[in-house]
């Protein structure tokens, strides 16, 4: 038995997201995103839905430029990730100090049966 594993990156639905702003973040297409989601209304995403953005048979990483007014917890919330773990994906040494412009490894994929 062969099994595919594709690698896969997740965002959460955060209030005001639509599937086009999604896939304009993460370079992908609003099409993609319902096939890889299996969404049967495009208009159609809840806040908390857990979305796979990326999928590729490679590992990668996704990055995000600190803007103006974020903090690694705004970040977090945005990316459905943790404090934690962007701390530890970017080797940052004080969580309370980042800079505009800098970027920030945000996600990154992990195996999935495909």
């Amino acid at each position: 038995m062969t099994t595919n594993t594709a690698n896969v990156t997740f965002y959460i639905v955060r209030p005001g997201d639509t599937l086009t702003g999604i896939a304009a973040i993460f370079g992908t297409t609003v099409e993609q995103l319902v096939t890889w989601n299996d969404i049967a209304d495009p208009d159609l995403i809840k806040v908390g839905e857990r979305l796979i953005v990326t999928w590729a048979q490679v590992s990668h990483e996704s990055f995000y430029v600190v803007r103006s007014g974020d903090t690694l917890t705004s970040i977090a919330a945005m990316f459905g990730t943790t404090v934690e773990q962007l701390v530890e994906w970017n080797g940052i040494a004080n969580p309370d100090v980042i800079d505009v412009g800098q970027r920030l490894v945000i996600a990154t994929s992990v195996p999935m049966g495909h």
